[in-house]
């Protein structure tokens, strides 16, 4: 690998090259932390909306059987272990953490191979307040 210096701070491997500002590498953790806390918030508000006693369709009178049907269905959509939201949202949640501990591996290797990279990512990261385990450098 050879990273020429200069502005655009890419590294060229064989023909291709990669740009890796450590300012906008750094951002990635931020990025993935804030899409794991908004699933959070939309797992719980489906959590929430399934165990709702009272829906207010009428699943209450026995003579609309399909209200009734219905809100059992909604629950099931809302928060079962299969075939639901929230299952859905922890599929997401799993590959946003995924995707995060990729990008922490790479920042790794290039913490290894370029000291002035990893200098300028730890000043990038210690100034945005991140706490990226020290454990995986």
């Amino acid at each position: 690998m050879v990273r020429p210096g200069g502005v655009d701070e890419a590294w060229h491997i064989g023909s291709s090259a990669v740009a890796v500002r450590p300012a906008e590498f750094a951002r990635i953790d931020d990025a993935c932390e804030e899409f794991l806390r908004a699933i959070a918030r939309i797992r719980a508000l489906a959590v929430e909306v399934g165990d709702q006693a009272h829906w207010g369709l009428g699943e209450a009178e026995a003579g609309l059987v399909s209200a009734a049907t219905l809100v059992a269905r909604l629950r099931c959509v809302a928060a079962a272990k299969e075939d639901s939201i929230a299952a859905t949202l922890d599929g997401h949640t799993r590959i946003v953490r995924d995707i995060r501990q990729s990008f922490r591996d790479v920042r790794d290797l290039m913490m290894v191979a370029d000291e002035e990279w990893a200098d300028r990512l730890t000043s990038v990261e210690l100034s945005a307040g991140q706490h990226i385990s020290v454990e995986s450098r």
